[in-house]
């Protein structure tokens, strides 16, 4: 531990032991030098009363006061002294395994039996102390004559409580105490000897020959040597009941008996018994040999031993790690408004544990984990190491090409996680379940596990009729609401205590409290850390994706696109860096490619989008992916209607009947009539009514006469809404769509 205060006596010694001539030896000299530096009269934070407890008062000085030579004095006496102490550790650590090593690998009766024998023998010792001989042989000659009285003294006792006569000897046996077990004498228990014997039977003595067996074999092997050899060594797991496994070691988990009786049905000679597999399964194979086979090894690992990993020697930024996870309730689609489960991709500090960065998708992919990236990097600085598992979202060209990598052009050392090993990202996991668990958990729409069975259902049939009839339910966040939900659950997060950090007396309470990733963040920045800054200029075109093309009669092609300058006729037929914007396809940044460095080099243009081109408009690497997305999902559902149609045969052709013959039919003849001219006026026709011949003038004719609208003019409405198309239609029309979907909540009640 750094001592950070001294006396004027604590410096004077040092200086003295230490044979310095600039500094005073003496107490006295230490305390004219404070008085004539004007140390005295410094602030408590350099210069304090020492309390009477500690040292009967006096002054105490800062060691920042101190000459340069006295404050390497210091410094090499503490670091002496710390790599002893260190030393002294592991040499008392390495003696306490070594010792434990054989006695550990023991089991319970043997264990018990070298205690016994070893008790036995330092009373032996102790009493050839106690008495002053010269000879172990007399002591151990003793012991055993203490043990044949000790059962003489036994069953007299039993004779007198029986009230049968005794003979002299029995009384004097009676009278005094037994040596065996009397303080002054032995100080055994029968029980010790006992345990010593380690044999089952009554006469549990110990000859003579058997301690000095005893004392010989401690004296060359130690106290470990004691222990009795095992009498039955353990057999081996049978070759039969190894092939049984292969019945047993299943996923699906099988019981012992239906294990057994597919194992007997496939070896009818076999004598294994359901009592022999349950013995082997209970007695011979640990938790983990038991499950091999039936559990996956993430679940097996999670019984295993583990390595916990030290961050007390990192500083903020060197390591950031980053996962992406499915948030467990339901908001609104920011486009269709129907119901979605966001994924959210978070970068945590590994140094602080804080939050440095999220962003919310659809899915885990670039875009997304790119657009995290930045705000952690712009935020909180660039990291040294990049922590990740092996997704998709984190293994890709984008951030991994040698020449136009995000990583290589940021100067980010990537570092992959092993599979199945969630646990070395255990920091990352904790913070989901601690910040999205906890806010998933506010929202009606929740589906977590905790969450009840009827109450998922009730709000899951709530937002469905709701989207079904109103286009949206009130239920489900918005998009933009969530994203305000996530910063706060992110400050939130930040500024609580973590048990994860170093603890520290807080000022305002007086206790012992956890650092939380805010506090931990600025103690590092209040020590002088300053992270490795994005300048603004730098930000746009830094974390832009740039790929390797060759420019080709002033144009180059991205994403099925042409791009066109009049500086590229100088690059015709090289290769070029074409920089892209994910959300911006209009135009895309060209540079030369820097051989040296192998990152994009000097901008040459800004290409725009022209010439012979597939789309109409520019087409966005967002864009392209949400047209594939949508082209398979109905690819997806025609192979569903096809299937179903297929599957479907009428009744009518299952059930053919007969055809019945019938006579052709012909028309009779015409009946006279009466003709009756009216010359009488007809009634005069009702006015028409006012035709709505669009859904626009439908919308407005129903925010104006609410109460003149029909059942079926009602459901044309809600077909609107349901509808983005319509619903973009009506909002283009300037009809007000959240008044209309109040009125229909008002005509559904």
């Amino acid at each position: 531990m750094i001592k950070e205060w001294f006396t004027a006596r604590e410096l004077a010694d040092i200086a003295k032991a230490r044979g310095l001539k600039s500094f005073p030896n003496s107490e006295r000299g230490v305390r004219d030098r404070a008085a004539e530096y004007g140390w005295n009269g410094l602030p408590d934070n350099l210069c304090r009363m020492r309390k009477g407890s500690e040292g009967g008062g006096g002054r105490e000085y800062h060691r920042s006061l101190l000459p340069d030579v006295m404050s390497a004095t210091l410094h090499g006496i503490e670091t002496k002294e710390t790599q002893l102490a260190v030393q002294n550790q592991h040499n008392q650590l390495a003696q306490k395994r070594a010792s434990l090593i054989p006695v550990t690998s023991l089991r319970f009766r043997q264990r018990n039996a070298m205690e016994a024998r070893g008790e036995i023998l330092v009373a032996i010792d102790r009493y050839v102390a106690m008495n002053g001989m010269a000879a172990r042989r007399e002591a151990i000659l003793m012991f055993v004559r203490a043990q044949e009285e000790h059962f003489e003294r036994t069953e007299a006792l039993e004779k007198a409580n029986a009230g049968e006569p005794l003979n002299d000897r029995e009384r004097l046996l009676i009278e005094r105490p037994s040596l065996l077990s009397d303080p002054n004498g032995f100080g055994l228990s029968e029980n010790t000897l006992k345990l010593a014997n380690d044999r089952c039977g009554g006469d549990y003595r110990v000859s003579t020959r058997t301690v000095q067996r005893w004392f010989s074999v401690r004296d060359k092997g130690g106290i470990t040597a004691l222990a009795p050899a095992l009498t039955k060594e353990d057999e081996p797991v049978s070759d039969e009941f190894r092939a049984f496994l292969s019945f047993y070691a299943k996923p699906t988990k099988p019981t012992a008996t239906e294990a057994l009786s597919a194992f007997k049905k496939a070896n009818p000679e076999t004598s294994l018994t359901i009592d022999q597999v349950r013995y082997t399964l209970k007695r011979k194979l640990n938790d983990i040999e038991r499950n091999v086979g039936r559990e996956g090894l993430l679940t097996l690992r999670s019984r295993m031993a583990y390595i916990t990993r030290s961050t007390e020697n990192l500083l903020p930024t060197t390591i950031y790690t980053a996962d992406g996870k499915t948030f467990d309730a339901e908001i609104e689609h920011p486009v269709s408004r129907r119901a979605i489960k966001p994924e959210i991709t978070s970068i945590l500090d590994v140094a602080t544990r804080r939050c440095v960065g999220y962003a919310v998708s659809f899915k885990e992919n670039v875009i997304a984990v790119t657009e995290a990236l930045r705000n952690s990097c712009c935020g909180h600085g660039i990291p040294a190491i990049f922590y990740v598992d092996r997704g998709p979202g984190y293994k890709n060209k984008t951030f991994d090409a040698d020449v136009n990598g995000l990583m290589g052009r940021l100067s980010i050392t990537k570092m992959h996680a092993l599979p199945y090993n969630s646990q070395a990202k255990g920091i990352i996991e904790r913070f989901n379940r601690t910040a999205w668990n906890r806010l998933a958990r506010k929202l009606p729409t929740y589906l977590g596990k905790e969450m009840d069975k009827e109450a998922a259902q009730i709000a899951h049939k709530q937002t469905r009729s709701d989207i079904t009839e109103f286009g949206a339910s009130r239920l489900l966040p918005t998009w933009d609401d969530f994203h305000a939900m996530c910063e706060e659950a992110v400050a939130e997060y930040n500024a609580t205590a973590h048990d994860g950090l170093p603890r520290y007396r807080d000022e305002t309470t007086g206790k012992y409290r956890h650092y939380s990733p805010d506090e931990f963040w600025q103690l590092h920045v209040r020590d002088g850390f300053e992270p490795v800054a994005v300048s603004e200029d730098e930000v746009d075109d830094l974390f832009r994706p740039y790929e390797i093309r060759v420019a080709r009669r002033s144009q180059v092609f991205w994403n099925n696109n042409e791009y066109f300058h009049q500086a590229l006729e100088a690059y015709h037929d090289e290769e070029v860096m074409v920089g892209y914007d994910f959300a911006d396809a209009s135009k895309v940044w060209v540079r030369e490619i820097d051989r040296e460095e192998g990152q994009p080099g000097r901008l040459i243009c800004v290409a725009d989008f022209h010439g012979n081109r597939r789309d109409y408009v520019p087409l966005t690497a967002q864009r392209a992916a949400e047209e594939k997305r949508f082209k398979g999902r109905l690819n997806r559902v025609d192979k569903k209607r096809r299937e179903i149609e297929e599957e479907f045969v009428p009744a009518a052709l299952l059930n053919e009947s007969s055809v019945i013959p019938m006579e052709p039919l012909t028309a009779p003849e015409a009946a006279p009539h009466l003709v009756v001219d009216n010359k009488e006026k007809t009634a005069p026709a009702k006015p028409k009514r006012n035709l709505i011949r669009t859904d626009e003038e439908l919308a407005a004719f129903a925010l104006e006469n609410p109460e003149k609208l029909s059942e079926n003019q009602l459901r044309v409405l809600r077909s609107c809404l349901n509808r983005p198309a319509a619903r973009e239609v009506l909002r283009m029309s300037g009809i007000d769509l959240e008044a209309l979907r109040n009125l229909l909540r008002a005509t559904a009640a």
